[in-house]
This record gives structure tokens, C-alpha cells and sequence, in this order.
């Protein structure tokens, strides 16, 4: 059906008067030589002016402007403004206006906010006069300006619709610093799209005149329908004039006051990891325990709040609290975490009122057209926005292939509103599938994403909910993904020298195997130490991990045992533990990637290059999932000895043991001259296997021996749990300076 439509558009165009007109004379511009085009120029001139946009800051913000650019000559595209550059150069915004009456003129509407303007201005040769906007175009990106007083020598443009071709366009514009007339003719290219009714591309932004300087039309959108609607005056255009924009204003404020609402969202502390730091838990949010948002109240009991949480940190979330415009805070519950884009669903525990209108249909047929926008976001613990109209300059294509509206400026917090009310597009960001700690800008950065879709994924939630992104108990908070390797990583000597330079980037990517544990995924699959992991393919992800591994400084005997009794007891929790962490890069990846996905490892080995297929599992205790006790009497916590812990301290699993994870500064354990990650192999000469036999052993003594292993030395500790300490605490002496200037001698 629609493409019999385009058919019968295209014989009708092939039929119209301008087509006919044009294919009679195909080199119709041949007959435009230079001086009709200078005197059609002539005929204009009086009719164009400058508008001048003097703009400012406001509340420390710069100004922007949106909706309307430069084409770059490096990619073709349009980009923004800089709005602040003319703030600092002490200079106006300038573009060309077009004399349509007296004190009526009208130019590009370039959607800055009020809030930025200082003043504007309408120059024309040496007469400069005060304008306010007071109409906007409904159709059209264009917005009309009432000047204080006429400008004396400026002449208002007169229009003829019935004007036959050739025709010219006449545009107005800096050309190597001069205002400049420019004549060009004026090609009626026809645009025939799949699946939508062709039409005809017109120059934007500009005046389309016949050969003797007679106006047809301004043009501001660069398309029109195939017939002569396109032609006429300006002041026929339907607009929203100033009391109705005010109106339209205060409206969205309403809407967005209750359908936008501010989310707090809380989280318990996250676990200390002694002072180690990975290259992929740098992120504020990783050590937040408080975020605020936006949410979208789509019903009175569900919102969508636009917050992209990695898993790690939506693992501590504990409480939700939606802030209505009016009235006490509501909890809400956690209901998923969408798979593919940054948003969390949350049911509310009350109904609150106020819930947007999702529109209807396409966002397409928007484009150009005279919309309004609400930009909320919140800074600190106070919710921010703005109201403004707004425009759809375009679309670009998205992830998979999706529909993206374009509107230049801060899309990342835009939700865009028909001139009804109904939310037509809101700020999205992607869900970026990169690895931890190569997530870059991209993966913050939101789209706006139309309504039409979104109501897709809302629809069937159970699809496209991500079920690894959730809540957590506090011990499954740390649980992590096992492959069952430690890894080394690679550099251009050791690429060379297991032939894998042309795999791995010169040794940039990929890592050793430097140990297998037994009965872990890797040894069932026969991996050998010596055998290089090149990259990792994830089930539905479309692009490869390259395997990238960082050198612990403290492992493999590194850590500097002989200097622990120099550290000063406040320095305790920031001692980096000895053995590598069970969390890195690959193990944190996989994580993310969730529990029970198939992926597929990449290897090298004796000169040939073979896949092993897997599947994400969690790992069997690590450090920091380890059962752990604190005695208070002694100030001091262990923990199990787990995987890694033993394989460090070369403990078989039926040795016994328990590691010194704190000690409190002043308490006994300390004054006692125990140090963290010190082993406690008995209490009382009674064998310690675990901290449930530890916490049994010290119970109710009056006194202990404590057997303590550093490393091979071994050491028994007395501590007479009824005696009051009055050894200063060791925080009062001065700590120790590194060479470096550091306080601590043992943190690099």
C-alpha cells in the first residue's frame, strides 16, 4: 500500500506544473547570468538585517544554544555552538533576520534559554533597535521578533506565490568576516525516502526569489510537500504566540514536577579492599553511598529511574526514596535493572499522582517542529530545571539500528514534551557492553531516546530486565566470577617470546597463565601454565574482550614482611594485601557480564592458537567474602583462609589457620604486637581451622596464647584478656617517613 502511494506521488510530481517547468528547461540556471543574480541580490538587500544575541552566564552556568550549528568541514555534521567563547570575546551571536513588516522580523529560532540572553538586537547598516521574541513557528524552525521601533531603511519583503521558475536563493551570512549577500540557484532536488511520501528539498534559511528579486518563500526547515504549500509569506505561518508559549510553560512545569521526580537512592559502605585499587574501580559511584537521580513516573505505582549502575554497585543498593513535588518522601522497591540501557525500575510503595503521558506513534513526523523540553537533573541533594521549547533538528541511527532524535545541547538530561504534554523522548544512555575498566565517556553519555521505544522495553520487562544487576545481600555482595587462574601480564619481551607479538599488540593485551588451580573451570579444561590467554568472546556481545591484566607489585613474595613492625598502627587499613586479588580485570568482567552466560577464551600454546568454551560461575570464597569474626576483647578480625590466601602462604587446605584481616588501633591485639595478614594457627595450643574454631577457642578466657606465623617465622603471643592496657596507644608516635615523602613507609 504505501509504496503504491509513492508511486502515485511520483506520477503526480512528474506531472505538476514546477517539474514540468524544470524538465522543459534543464539548464534553466544557464539563463541566470551574473547580473540578474547581482540584481536579485539588490532587490533583497533592504529586506535583510542582523539579529544580534548578546548572551551572559547565569548562576555560574555558561550559556548554550540548541538546536542550531555550524557544518563541520572535517565530518560533515552539525555541531553546537560554542556559546561561551562570545561571552568571552565580548562579541554578539549573529545571524540573518528577514523583514517581514515594520517592527516584524523573523530569523532562525536557535532555542537558547531566556536565562542566557542579556539583550537582543537588530542591526541594519548603521541603525541598531531593541527585539523580543513574540511568536514562534509551529512548522517551522523559526522564530518572530518585534522590534522597538521600525528601522528607517529597511524594507519590508514582499511575496508572490505564482511566480514561475528558474528560481534563486538569496542568503544572508559572514563570508571572510564581511556580511555577505549569497545568489545560488535554487535546485528543487526531490528526496523519495523508503516508506514515506517524497518531497522536495529546499535551500534553508534562506529567501527562494524568481529572476527578478520577487519573494516566493523563506524556507526554514529544508524540506517541503511536493506542491506549491510551500510558497508564501511567513506571517501565514501557524504560530504560538507570546501569552501561549508563557502557558505552555508553566504547564510543563506542572508535568514534569510530578512526572519528574528526584530519587534517592542509598547503599551500605562498600568493602574495604586494604588499599588495593584496580584500574576499573576508580569511579565515584563504586565507593558511593548515596546517589541522586531523575526518575519518570510512568504509572502511579512504577518508576523508571535514569541512574547506570554496574552491578558491583547496584549490588549495595539498600533504599529507594522517590521525592514527589509536594509532600514527604515515598520507598519504593527494587523491581530490575534494564539489561541494555541505564535505568533501574522501582515499584512504589504508594500511588503517587501525576504520572507522565507517554506519546503516541512515531517521534519522526516531530522534526522541526515546535515542541517543548524540561531540563531536569540534580546537583548535590536539590533537583534543577529548566523550561524551555525545544526542536528535533534530526535523527541519527542508534544501537541497533534504533531511531535517535537529535537536539543539540544537554541531551544527557532532556526530556523532550509535545506542545500536549506528552513525553515524546527522554535521556538514555546505552548500556555500554565494554569491559571494566575501558568503559570510557561513551558509556555515561546519554541519548535521548524516543517514547515509542521505550514503551517497547516497558512493555515486556521480564525481556529485558538484567537479572545479574541486582541488589545484594551483604555476603553475596562480594561474590565473583572463577576461571581458576592467576595471570601475568604480558609485554613486548614476553609477546616475543611466546610468538604471540602479532596477537596481543606487541604484549598491550592478553596475559600468562602463571597457576592453575585444581578442579577450577581452567584445569577440568586442561589450560597449562605457560599457555597465553589471548581474548574472550561473550555469548550476545558482538565484540571481543581483549584480556588485559595489571602487575601486582605484592605478589609473588614482594611484600616487604621485614618491614611490618615499622608501620604505625594507623596506617593498618591501608596496608595492600601480599597475595593478588581475586578481583582484577578479567574476573570483574565476567561478573558483569553475569552468572550463567556462556562465553569463550582464546588461548596460545606450543605455537598454535585454540577456544575453550565456558560458562560464568562463582568462584569459591575469596579474601573478601570470607567468613570473618571480630573479637571485640582483642580488637582484632580474621577470616578464613580461602583459595588465594593459601596458594600465597603455600598452606594445604588441611593446615590450620586463620589471617589477622584488622586490628584496632590501642586494643590489645595491637599492643600485643600482631600485624594484619599474620596467620593464628592455635589458641591455647588448640589447632584454629576456621574463624567458628577461633571465635569457640577465645571465648571466656582469661588468657591466651595465640600462635602467630609471619610468613616461615612462627611466634607465640600472651595476652592477659582481664588486665587494663595503659600503654600509650602507638598512634601517638610519629610515624615513619618513606623516601619518597610518604607517611606510610609500606604504601607506594
Amino acid at each position: 500500500m504505501t509504496r503504491h502511494f509513492m508511486a502515485l506521488a511520483l506520477l503526480s510530481l512528474l506531472a505538476s506544473p514546477l517539474f514540468a517547468a524544470e524538465a522543459a528547461k534543464p539548464d534553466a540556471k544557464d539563463d541566470l547570468s551574473p547580473a540578474d543574480q547581482i540584481a536579485a541580490a539588490k532587490a533583497v538587500a533592504p529586506s535583510l538585517v542582523r539579529v544580534e544575541y548578546t548572551l551572559q552566564f547565569d548562576q555560574g552556568d555558561p550559556p548554550r544554544i540548541n538546536g542550531w550549528g555550524q557544518r563541520c568541514p572535517n565530518c560533515g555534521g552539525f555541531h553546537g555552538i560554542n556559546a561561551q567563547e562570545f561571552v568571552e570575546e565580548e562579541r554578539p551571536v549573529e545571524f540573518a533576520g528577514y523583514v517581514l513588516g515594520p517592527t516584524r522580523v523573523m530569523t532562525a529560532d536557535i532555542n537558547v534559554h531566556p536565562r542566557f540572553i542579556k539583550k537582543i538586537e537588530v542591526r541594519s547598516g548603521d541603525q541598531v533597535i531593541a527585539a523580543k521574541p513574540v511568536a514562534w513557528a509551529v512548522e517551522q524552525d523559526a522564530v518572530f521578533l518585534e522590534l522597538e521601533k521600525p528601522l528607517k531603511d529597511a524594507k519590508p519583503l514582499q511575496f508572490d506565490a505564482t511566480r514561475k521558475p528558474p528560481y534563486l536563493s538569496v542568503s544572508y551570512d559572514r563570508l571572510n568576516g564581511a556580511w555577505t549577500t549569497n545568489v545560488d540557484p535554487a535546485s528543487m532536488k526531490v528526496a523519495v525516502p523508503v516508506d514515506e511520501p517524497p518531497f522536495i528539498m529546499l535551500p534553508s534559511n534562506s529567501v527562494v526569489v524568481d529572476k527578478t528579486g520577487m519573494a516566493l518563500a523563506i524556507p526554514m526547515r529544508g524540506d517541503a510537500p511536493l506542491d506549491d504549500a510551500w510558497k508564501g509569506s511567513p506571517a501565514q505561518w501557524p504560530t504560538v504566540g507570546e501569552a501561549e508559549m508563557k502557558k505552555m510553560l508553566a504547564d510543563l512545569e506542572g508535568w514534569a514536577g510530578q512526572g519528574l521526580a528526584q530519587v534517592t537512592l542509598k547503599f551500605r559502605s562498600p568493602k574495604k579492599n586494604a588499599g588495593h585499587t584496580s584500574r576499573f574501580s576508580g569511579e565515584d559511584e563504586e565507593q558511593a553511598t548515596e546517589l541522586h537521580g531523575v526518575g519518570v513516573l510512568v504509572e502511579d505505582k512504577k518508576i523508571l529511574v535514569l541512574v547506570n549502575l554496574r552491578p558491583k554497585v547496584t549490588a549495595r543498593l539498600e533504599q529507594i526514596l522517590v521525592k514527589p513535588a509536594a509532600g514527604e518522601a515515598v520507598a519504593a522497591t527494587f523491581a530490575g535493572t534494564l539489561a541494555d540501557y541505564g535505568a533501574l525500575v522501582a515499584t512504589l510503595q504508594k500511588p503517587l499522582p501525576g504520572a507522565v503521558k507517554l506519546a503516541a506513534g512515531e517521534i519522526r513526523p516531530l522534526r522541526r517542529t515546535l515542541l517543548l523540553g524540561a531540563d531536569v537533573y540534580v546537583q548535590g541533594e536539590k533537583r534543577i530545571a529548566y523550561f524551555q521549547h525545544r526542536r528535533i533538528s534530526g535523527f541519527e541511527i542508534g544501537w541497533r539500528g534504533a531511531l535517535k532524535p537529535v537536539v543539540a545541547g544537554e541531551e544527557n538530561r532532556l526530556f523532550v514534551f509535545t506542545r500536549d504534554g506528552a513525553l515524546a523522548a527522554v535521556p538514555l544512555a546505552h548500556r555500554e557492553k565494554a569491559p571494566a575498566g575501558e568503559r570510557d565517556w561513551r558509556s555515561e553519555k546519554a541519548d535521548l531516546m524516543p517514547v515509542a521505544a521505550l514503551r517497547t522495553v516497558l512493555g515486556d520487562l521480564a525481556k529485558n530486565l538484567d537479572k545479574n544487576n541486582v541488589p545484594l545481600s551483604e555476603e553475596e555482595e562480594n561474590r565473583l566470577a572463577w576461571t581458576g587462574v592467576e595471570l601475568q601480564p604480558l609485554d613486548p619481551e614476553l609477546a616475543k617470546a611466546n610468538n604471540v607479538s602479532d596477537l596481543t599488540n606487541e604484549g598491550r593485551t592478553g596475559a600468562l597463565v602463571s597457576y592453575v588451580y585444581p578442579d577450577s573451570p581452567a584445569g577440568k579444561a586442561g589450560i597449562e601454565v605457560g599457555t597465553v590467554v589471548l581474548r574472550i568472546h561473550v555469548e550476545g556481545q558482538p565484540k571481543p574482550i581483549d584480556v588485559r591484566v595489571e602487575e601486582d607489585r605484592f605478589a609473588e613474595g614482594g611484600f616487604p614482611w621485614e618491614r611490618l613492625d615499622e608501620l604505625p598502627e594507623q596506617y593498618y587499613d591501608r596496608i595492600p594485601q601480599p597475595w593478588p586479588a581475586a578481583e582484577n580485570a578479567v574476573s570483574r568482567t565476567l561478573t558483569d557480564i553475569g552468572f550463567g552466560k556462556k562465553f569463550t577464551v582464546d588461548f596460545f600454546r606450543d605455537g598454535k592458537q585454540f577456544s575453550k568454551e565456558f560458562e560464568v560461575t562463582p568462584s569459591p570464597a575469596h579474601y573478601h567474602s570470607a567468613p570473618r569474626y571480630k573479637a571485640e576483647g582483642l580488637g582484632l578480625t580474621v577470616r578464613d583462609l580461602t583459595y588465594e590466601v593459601r596458594r600465597y602462604f603455600q598452606k594445604k587446605p588441611d593446615e590450620p589457620g586463620v589471617v589477622v584481616a584488622k586490628i584496632e588501633p590501642g586494643s590489645k591485639a595491637s599492643v600485643s604486637g600482631i600485624k594484619p595478614y599474620e596467620i593464628i594457627t592455635h589458641v591455647n595450643d588448640k589447632a584454629v581451622m576456621n574463624v567458628k574454631d577461633f571465635e569457640k577457642l577465645v571465648a571466656n578466657q582469661t588468657e591466651l596464647r595465640l600462635s602467630i606465623k609471619r610468613m616461615a617465622q612462627g611466634r607465640v603471643v600472651k595476652i592477659n584478656m582481664a588486665a587494663v592496657d595503659k600503654k600509650p596507644p602507638a598512634a601517638e608516635k610519629k610515624p615513619a617517613k618513606a623516601p619518597d615523602g610518604d607517611d606510610n613507609p609500606l604504601i607506594p
